[in-house]
């Protein structure tokens, strides 16, 4: 029988294997280290031809790595047919006595190397958790069990070092007998991922902590957290603390009888550089601290049909595959990994030379346990390809990559960015120009994308993520033919990305807009802060041969502002179906962006027979007389004029008066942090509804330079705000005229409120010195457009069509699109391969 299969699975496998070795408990060969010895030496005595270690059933106690080099090539190390085959590598602890309560304790001096960390101990085969403040709250696992920093004191706040220290709520103050054990796990900042710190001191009395070392990011008030690793903290079943100083393991057990271990091995495997054609066949491995299988260097080798779960630590990932080629990771099961679940990366990016390395077809889920800046697949350098795998329940990122000719496709992502914000399910950036061009991002089906937000009321989620993000310049993607639906904030958030081609896709249920592109302007920080470093790329690769056919790589980036301030361009949206049925979510969203550069046109936009909301709000001509005049010549110097009032005023020194004939705001900072600086309002004035007004007057700073919000707004005490859109102004210290446009809510649209009677010009005065003056308002009815009219006219979709693309059902997510659906007959849109997205048959076997 042995032999009528090997036949089989060989001839599969195209390998004709003359030397075999059998991997087995109780035997000769009993661990996977005397398994490669066992074939290295028959091959010293002149055995030739593949080799292939068989590994029978059982569990394998590991203690150290085990390294295939050049001499191991041509091997298959598998597990015997369907067979419970498990590596692990975590020795069992026994010896326990009593404590104290529940608590029992073990002495481990035996197991562990003096002076190394150890974060992990298996129960079961299943994590504990380390010994923590606020305790893990087992029903509410990602947004319950946290503490949150509090606010910095303001007689401090100048000397406060953002890095290093934090303030504590009163209930939160812990004390410790070695605090120079204790870490810190802080969600710090903007709350885009953790950093684990070590702890040196808590002042009791100021409730200041302090840090042994700096964090990356500064430590904000309201960022959540939680400490760890204190004997002190060990209060609840299921936690465990390890004593340096004594070698004790302190644990409390979920049950009477469980198996505990702890994990000492780093990897499982290492394949070194040169090695060739070695294959990692249906095993399982559970417990390491770093990576469990390594590739560095190595040509056509690969892991297949393995299972991984509870493996690595902070930065540890199942597969591993650093440089070389045509190395692979195909149809694992990958589960509750440290950090990553695969990580790739090879290949040459000043040559574009390919590396082919691959994930294919894996299940990837409960990722980044540890570090929640981890992704399902990380990829960088050249040529790399990750398809077909089923990506779900992470911390942050689906697919992360940078490098250029990248392919992600045919993949199935869902239910990321579960404990962070700003990111989606597939990331890239292009801080250096020259990433990730020529990649390309087609068929993948992706859906509930969540992010999550630390304010001062505590965790928001969903919150503030997307779907595709080419984020920071990224340059020259395909993103073409992806179902991507229900994202919070957008299905493909498009930052500054330049020549990137958009096509054919279905972007739905995003909960504020379907599509944006936000560009920078040369006024803000982006390109001071990345400038360099996008020059020095460039500069890298302009005059290879393999780049001179790259789309955009001919412009210097040092003239990438357009004569409008912007420098988004070459990207092309098209032959895209926007999707929504909720009445008020906008089509999409525009911010320093121009048409006479990048293209939005031959699209399908729909919003369940509502109005398509752009958020531009275009009118035509005047109609009639000004509704109202207001030039401040009659008001008396020193006084505010009838009608004029503040929304926000910072602080009471704060004035809104007439000077020199012009009305004059004082700019200031205040204390409030949701309503910062100056906000002013114009006298009331009577809604029409579905009207449309034009604002026009002239404005100044007493500063070099300052900025300016105009908006139409409305507001009724106890009942509701209203407000259109905002234009911002740059302005001077000298007169400049300025326009805001708008038109009111009616009737049986979503931003409707029966309460609307009157509306106002608001002005924000957003800097926090100086003067803003205003002079000579007018505001007049003007034609109304709605905002699709307003789209366009401002040179958007121009040719592109609002209608219904006759789904099969898209309550049901079912975006099938039937045969006479507009999108097709009228635009060309190509339907998706949507069933070929995600998980196919195990072809490598």
């Amino acid at each position: 029988m042995r032999n009528a299969l090997l036949f089989v699975l060989l001839s599969t496998l195209a390998v004709h294997a003359e030397i075999e070795v059998t991997l087995e408990l109780g035997t000769p060969v009993a661990n996977l280290q005397l398994a490669r010895d066992a074939v290295r030496a028959k091959r010293k005595a002149g055995e030739k031809g593949h080799a292939t270690i068989w590994v029978e059933g059982g569990t394998y106690l590991q203690r150290e790595v085990v390294t295939f080099d050049a001499q191991d090539s041509d091997l298959t190390i598998r597990g015997v047919n369907e067979a419970t085959i498990q590596f692990i590598g975590a020795p069992v602890v026994t010896g326990f006595t009593k404590h104290e309560g529940s608590i029992v304790k073990a002495d481990v001096s035996a197991l562990i190397k003096k002076g190394a960390k150890y974060r992990q101990v298996l129960s079961d085969g299943e994590r504990m958790i380390l010994a923590r403040w606020p305790n893990f709250d087992a029903k509410n696992p990602l947004y319950g069990g946290w503490a949150f920093l509090d606010a910095i004191p303001k007689a401090v706040i100048e000397q406060h070092q953002w890095k290093q220290e934090g303030y504590l709520k009163e209930q939160d103050v812990r004390t410790w007998a070695h605090p120079e054990d204790v870490e810190i796990d802080i969600f710090a900042q903007y709350g885009w991922w953790n950093f684990i710190e070590p702890v040196q001191t808590i002042d009791t009395a100021s409730r200041k902590l302090t840090l042994a070392k700096k964090c990356s990011y500064d430590l904000h008030p309201h960022n959540r957290f939680h400490f760890q690793n204190a004997l002190e903290e060990l209060d609840a079943p299921g936690e465990w603390y390890l004593d340096p100083r004594t070698s004790t393991l302190y644990v409390w057990p979920t049950k009477e009888k469980s198996d505990v271990r702890l994990v000492t091995l780093d990897s499982f495997i290492k394949l070194n550089a040169d090695a060739k054609n070695i294959s990692i066949e249906k095993l399982s491995f559970t417990g390491c601290n770093a990576t469990a299988v390594t590739m560095t260097n190595t040509k056509n080798c690969r892991v297949a049909g393995c299972t991984f779960v509870n493996i690595g630590g902070f930065t540890g990932s199942a597969i591993g595959i650093s440089g070389g080629n045509d190395n692979a990771a195909i149809s694992n099961d990958i589960s509750y990994t440290g950090s990553n679940g695969i990580s790739l990366s090879g290949g040459d990016r000043i040559t574009l030379t390919a590396c082919n390395n691959r994930a294919h077809n894996n299940h990837i889920h409960h990722f980044g346990v540890f570090n929640k800046n981890a992704c399902g697949v990380g990829a960088t350098g050249c040529g790399i390809t990750i398809s077909h795998n089923l990506i779900h329940d992470g911390p942050r990122m689906a697919v992360q990559m940078s490098g250029n000719n990248i392919i992600v496709e045919y993949n199935h992502m869902h239910h990321v960015m579960l404990e962070t914000q700003d990111g989606g399910a597939i990331y890239t950036g292009g801080r250096d120009w020259i990433s990730s061009r020529g990649s390309v991002w087609r068929y993948n089906r992706i859906h509930d994308i969540i992010g999550v937000g630390q304010e001062a009321d505590g965790l928001k989620h969903p919150w503030f993520s997307f779907g595709l993000y080419p984020d920071d310049n990224t340059g020259g993607v395909d993103m073409i033919g992806n179902l991507v639906y229900r994202c919070e904030w957008t299905p493909i958030h498009m930052h500054n990305s330049r020549d990137c081609i958009v096509e054919n896709n279905i972007f739905a249920f995003g909960n504020k807009f379907q599509f944006d592109l936000h560009g920078w302007t040369k006024d803000q920080h982006y390109w001071i802060d990345h400038g360099p470093t996008m020059v020095k790329g460039w500069e890298s690769v302009k005059d290879q041969p393999a780049w001179k056919g790259m789309r955009g790589m001919e412009l210097d980036p040092r003239k990438a502002f357009r004569e409008d301030g912007t420098m988004m361009s070459g990207d092309v949206v098209q032959r895209n179906i926007m999707y929504s049925n909720t009445p008020g979510v906008k089509y999409g969203d525009l911010r320093n962006v121009s048409p006479k550069w990048n293209t939005i046109d031959y699209n399908l936009a729909w919003n369940g027979g509502h109005p398509v909301m752009t958020g531009l709000n275009a009118v035509g001509k005047d109609m009639g007389e000004p509704i109202l005049v207001e030039d401040f010549s009659k008001v008396e110097a020193g006084k505010t004029p009838k009608g004029w009032g503040f929304n926000h005023q910072p602080n009471k020194a704060v004035k809104l008066i007439a000077v020199d004939g012009a009305l004059a705001v004082d700019c200031a900072k205040g204390e409030d942090t949701k309503n910062t600086h100056s906000v002013f309002h114009s006298p009331d004035m009577p809604i029409k509804q579905g009207s449309a007004y034009r604002v026009k007057l002239r404005v100044k700073t007493t500063e070099p330079s300052g900025r300016v919000g105009l908006a139409l707004a409305s507001f009724e005490n106890g009942k509701g705000y209203w407000q259109g859109a905002s234009k911002s102004v740059a302005v001077t210290n000298e007169w400049q005229e300025a326009e805001v446009t708008g038109r009111m809510p009616k009737e049986g649209e979503a931003q409707f409120k029966d309460w609307m009677k009157t509306f106002w010009l608001r002005v924000d005065a957003h800097d926090e010195k100086g003067r803003i003056l205003i002079d000579d308002v007018r505001v007049t009815e003007a034609e109304p457009m709605n905002e699709w009219q307003s789209w366009q006219e401002a040179g958007w979709d121009r040719n592109s069509i609002v209608a219904d693309p006759l789904f099969v059902d898209a309550s049901e997510d079912d975006f099938r699109l039937k045969p006479e659906s507009p999108a097709i007959t009228k635009l060309g849109f190509k339907p998706l391969p949507i069933d070929e997205m995600g998980l196919v048959k195990d072809e490598w076997r």
